[in-house]
């Protein structure tokens, strides 16, 4: 009995312990913001990035766990290990510290809205104004390091729209798909606004923690996202999630 249970345990280790693809569990962070994730959502979807990461497994038939956290969270638990794999805009921030798989999408715009009235051209000419920025959010982008700027940290673009709206801010950043489909929801139209100006355009990857998954599941995960985005999967995502009225 003592050797037939050596030989069960060396064969387990033979059939799988040499083969971590197949035990080997992706931990994705998601970031708890609208659209990305969504809650109760009418038209039942579940968000951007959850389409994304669901998408790019079932490619991949890669086993994942989806942890739904604030972005703060998210960037604290790669940092040390807890999270593998994210769905994030390309910032220094993560060339520094995450690698990049696979391109997702090319046109992930970063914009700003102002209120109605002001008439603006570009992010140096908010100078000397006060502009509301979910925290967490932008590292290394104009948005956050343009001098000059007051910045007022908001808990998300719901609580930036009741600024701008009651004239506390002169503008709002976001990327395009987020702040459009917030104005959606909470029921602005292009006529609620002034003028929406691009501040820059960052492509968003999926990016994993630095040793954290093997390279045979990192290339699985590559190979699933480059076949998703060419076959216009990603876009068709993408348009989900923004309303006709600012396509």
């Amino acid at each position: 009995m003592k050797h037939s249970l050596s030989y069960m345990l060396a064969l387990t280790i033979v059939l799988f312990g040499t083969n971590s693809s197949i035990a080997e569990t992706v931990e994705f962070g998601t970031f708890d913001f609208a659209p990305y994730v969504l809650h109760d959502d009418p038209e039942g979807r579940l968000g951007l990035f959850v389409d994304i990461t669901t998408a790019i497994a079932d490619r991949a038939e890669v086993p994942i766990i989806n942890s739904v956290l604030p972005i703060a969270r998210v960037i604290k638990n790669l940092e040390h290990g807890l999270t593998d794999c994210v769905v994030a805009l390309e910032t220094p921030w993560t060339l520094e510290h995450l690698i990049q798989v696979s391109e997702i999408h090319d046109r992930m715009e970063i914009i700003f809205a102002t209120r109605p009235q002001l008439d603006i051209t570009g992010i140096s000419d908010l100078h000397g104004r006060r502009l509301a920025i979910p925290r967490g959010t932008f590292r290394g982008s104009p948005v956050t390091t343009e001098p000059d700027i007051e910045r007022v940290l908001t808990n998300g673009y719901e609580q930036s729209i009741d600024l701008l709206r009651a004239g506390r801010v002169d503008a709002i950043a976001g990327t395009a798909v987020s702040l459009y489909h917030s104005f959606a929801t909470e029921n602005v139209t292009r006529g609620d606004i002034g003028v929406v100006v691009p501040v820059e355009n960052n492509s968003l990857w999926l990016q994993c923690a630095k040793g954290q998954v093997s390279n045979d599941i990192l290339a699985k995960m590559d190979q699933a996202t480059t076949a998703l985005r060419d076959e216009g999967a990603i876009e068709a995502f993408v348009q989900r999630y923004i309303p006709p009225e600012f396509k």
